[in-house]
């Protein structure tokens, strides 16, 4: 797989270029060193993690086989057993690899959005409820996600990609320009008395996904608006870090700094 997804990955990013220059023009613009190789190295990731989950829809093995959690994590995903937990997720390494692999562990619910590609999405739906990853759409997510982690489950929330509405975000610099950052992993982690965890993946020189811990913060007994937009910018601060050390890793593809609709 890692062979044939490079390769893949690699045609993408070097034969078709497949949005090659905006890349490396926002890798430039965030300070990642080398922006060109960055970007060969992100295609190739990415091409990887297509044919991962391609194979993950027809393979029956177990995935922990090609996971590992870190300490911080473990330690993270124990207590969420115990109490529930939000995910603050991130589009790194390979996060449906990721997803399957915390749902392993306890029950998941992941909030998701839909591909344009009708059959495309079916299949990359299907493939993750397969492997035991409960799925639900933005809209009513924070009625079913307390009722979740009320039942001793985790729902994981991206907080790197565009929100719905600007009403429902916090506008965050993020890797050298300011984007806008979605509340509702943090509104969900207060309304639902749980801790939120920030987490981030990244595939080391073996092929093995490292899942990580880079956060938990646990939500005062009254959390006010002011500790939610606190909390939602170092969130966002702990994900940039890790993108800026692992530049390969995270999505730079998507239209991250879109304004969303009023």
């Amino acid at each position: 797989l890692g062979v044939f997804g490079e390769a893949l990955g690699g045609f993408v990013g070097g034969a078709l270029r497949g949005r090659r220059a905006h890349v490396e023009a926002i890798m430039a613009r965030a300070g990642v060193r080398e922006p060109a190789a960055a970007a060969s190295a992100m295609y190739r990731s990415l091409g990887t993690s297509a044919l991962q989950l391609v194979w993950l829809a027809r393979a029956r093995c177990d995935v922990r086989e090609l996971v590992r959690f870190d300490a911080s994590a473990r330690s993270a995903l124990d207590d969420a057993k115990r109490t529930g937990a939000v995910i603050a997720a991130s589009h790194t390494g390979n996060w449906d690899l990721a997803a399957c692999a915390v749902a392993s562990r306890s029950p998941l619910l992941v909030v998701t959005k839909h591909l344009s590609m009708r059959f495309v999405d079916a299949f990359w739906q299907r493939a993750r409820a397969e492997r035991g990853v409960l799925l639900a759409p933005a809209a009513g997510a924070l009625d079913r996600g307390t009722k979740h982690v009320a039942a001793g489950g985790a729902v994981a929330m991206m907080i790197d990609q565009v929100p719905m509405r600007r009403a429902h975000a916090l506008a965050v610099p993020f890797l050298g320009e300011e984007a806008w950052v979605d509340r509702a992993s943090v509104a969900l982690a207060v309304r639902a008395r749980v801790p939120l965890i920030v987490s981030a993946a990244r595939r080391n020189e073996r092929g093995v996904q490292e899942i990580f811990a880079l956060d938990v913060l646990a939500p005062p007994s009254r959390a006010c608006r002011a500790w939610i937009d606190d909390a939602t910018v170092r969130a966002t601060r702990s994900l940039e870090r890790f993108v800026l050390e692992h530049p390969s890793e995270w999505l730079w593809m998507h239209r991250r700094w879109k304004t969303p609709p009023a």
